[in-house]
């Protein structure tokens, strides 16, 4: 993962014959040059440090040395520039003898020596290498990191796991985790006795915490298991905002206090969802009715919840009425409520949504479909702030804020008298059109991502990969049924994906067809211009269309053209186009 640092290698060496005389070999020496000779008892090094030693020695040559002292006897170790000098330094521990060792590459040629001292020294330094590249790296990525040693002592608690779980590294350092969590759940201790990894895992290090863990034991160089390395994602609020997707018909949004704009929980950068969402924020800050227009499932509901939620009225009740659902006769009383003994005989009656929603707000779908005299009546509610309940005739004040959705165009129903003209340019102060999705094809990969991350905590399943199949087809699909098709759609693949990776036989058959693989691309043009010499305008032309098809996808793009992944970011590089 690491290039080592080159240690001291001397490489200045000269292969002499065992019957060199020594008085040559002092030769060697004092022009900085080691001297190796070889015999049936092993390798020989004499180097320029034991030049002082030579005149007081009784042999003559290098063969009557050796067979008078294995002290000149040198060890030898193959290593290459990739191997570990920190653990290989262990083995070196274990010499017989502290002089210098001999280094051999893969073929068994020597390429040098270093005394062990130069060795230590440059393990050292590696030691120090490494633990900065550590911290520097824990305090760099934006999960919390933590790593204990065999024991569960904590060695490394990083900022973020600081800022997660409100505990100061001082706190938790050098002591055993169990003492600040529950020991039965976490992960971190589990992998110590199962020696696991695990991949984008839910996890619940405390009842209020929730996370995605990565985790990994550590093995020494004997492979043993010395400690263990866990990196956690903080999900705490996309678990909350799942919990009240699947117990609420709503959108379930957070409250207003637990993130600072609702507005980036519609997912999208494209300048069509932008538009949408900057007056959306116009909006919330003001008391007028808006009338939401968009085809059936592109989150018109969503974005009236968070308008409202964003707004002054935020404490008080957001309540749902669909015009399309509830049957025509039951359409008066479920929005203005009944006088008691106008039905059921009750005292007291039941008051109507728009009494409900009191300082709140009322959302209303498919508005077109509200008869016309009821039309009649939600404009006089709506300009003289009062209603009356079905079969009483008190007035009582409101002051609800009323959102409409439409999929159709009320223009045009005012031509055909289909739609009151007084109501609709009261509600009409200010129209947002939402856009399909099929018109903001950059913003899918956002909610898929989304979406992903909410079925895979939903279902307890890692986070899936997807092919780059699956991305073109997401994106080159028309989404007749909008965002909420695709909710459904992920949803579907993370449930019979398998192996945490989700392929084109996954999705739906309406997506597949009519998808080519995209190895079938090998054979294109653009494939085959960017393999040959082409000019810079036109290989920055083809990349911009290969990552538009891919919406922006680099894995997918690189693929539809037929070349790496790597290629392709030297490519955006060489080009500027990051």
């Amino acid at each position: 993962m690491f290039k080592n640092e080159h240690f001291l290698l001397n490489t200045k060496i000269a292969t002499l014959s065992i019957d060199t005389t020594l008085e040559e070999v002092s030769s060697y020496l004092k022009e900085g040059i080691g001297v190796i000779a070889y015999s049936e008892s092993g390798t020989c090094l004499i180097t320029p440090e034991d030049a002082a030693l030579l005149p007081a020695l009784s042999p003559k040559n290098i063969a009557a040395l050796m067979a008078t002292s294995s002290f000149f006897l040198a060890e030898t170790k193959q290593w290459d520039d990739n191997e570990n000098l920190l653990s290989s330094s262990q083995e070196l521990a274990r010499l017989a003898s502290n002089r210098p060792l001999l280094i051999k590459d893969k073929e068994g040629n020597i390429r040098g020596y270093s005394s062990l001292s130069d060795l230590a020294h440059a393990a050292n330094l590696e030691q120090q290498k490494w633990a900065s590249y550590f911290t520097s790296l824990a305090d760099t990525v934006t999960d919390a990191v933590t790593v204990v040693d065999r024991d569960g002592a904590v060695i490394c608690w990083n900022t973020v796991a600081e800022e997660l779980y409100q505990l100061p590294s001082e706190d938790i350092l050098g002591k055993r985790i169990g003492e600040h969590f529950d020991v039965e759940t976490l992960m971190v201790l589990k992998i110590l006795d199962e020696g696991r990894m695990i991949r984008n895992t839910y996890h619940r290090p405390r009842p209020d915490t929730h996370v995605l863990i990565n985790a990994s034991p550590i093995r020494d160089a004997q492979g043993l298991i010395i400690g263990g390395i866990a990196t956690e994602q903080d999900i705490t609020q996309l678990v909350r905002l799942n919990e009240q997707l699947t117990a609420a018909d709503s959108f379930g949004l957070p409250n207003r206090e637990q993130t600072e704009d609702l507005f980036t929980l519609i997912k999208g950068k494209g300048p069509a969802i932008g538009k949408v969402i900057g007056w959306a924020k116009k909006v919330a800050a003001t008391e007028t009715p808006v009338l939401l227009i968009g085809e059936s499932g592109v989150g018109k509901e969503q974005l009236a919840h968070i308008i409202h939620q964003s707004s002054s009225r935020s404490e008080h009740p957001f309540l749902t009425l669909n015009c399309g659902i509830v049957p025509a006769g039951l359409l008066e009383a479920e929005l203005f409520g009944y006088q008691g003994g106008a039905f059921t005989g009750s005292e007291t009656g039941e008051a109507g949504k728009l009494e409900q929603a009191k300082d709140g707000t009322l959302f209303i779908n498919e508005v077109e479909k509200l008869p016309l005299e009821l039309q009649a009546k939600l404009y006089h509610s709506i300009t003289q702030q009062t209603i009356v309940r079905s079969g009483g005739s008190q007035p009582i004040r409101v002051r609800t804020r009323i959102i409409i959705a439409t999929t159709q165009d009320l223009a045009a129903k005012l031509v055909t008298h289909e739609f009151r003209a007084d109501l609709y340019y009261a509600l009409n102060v200010i129209s947002i059109r939402i856009p399909p999705l099929r018109d903001r094809t950059e913003d899918i990969p956002a909610m898929v991502h989304m979406y992903l991350k909410q079925f895979s905590l939903h279902y307890q399943k890692p986070v899936p990969v997807l092919s780059p199949e699956v991305i073109l087809a997401l994106t080159n699909y028309a989404w007749p049924g909008n965002i909420q098709e695709l909710k459904n759609v992920i949803e579907r693949c993370v449930i019979l994906s398998d192996e945490d990776n989700i392929q084109l036989e996954h999705l739906p058959a309406a997506l597949q067809e009519g998808q080519p693989s995209l190895s079938s691309f090998e054979g294109d043009s653009a494939a085959i211009l960017l393999k040959n010499k082409v000019s810079d305008e036109e290989e920055i032309t083809l990349i911009e269309e290969a990552l538009a098809k891919t919406a922006g996808n680099k894995s997918a793009a690189a693929k539809l053209l037929g070349i790496s992944r790597g290629t392709l970011y030297n490519k955006m590089k060489e080009y500027e186009m990051e």
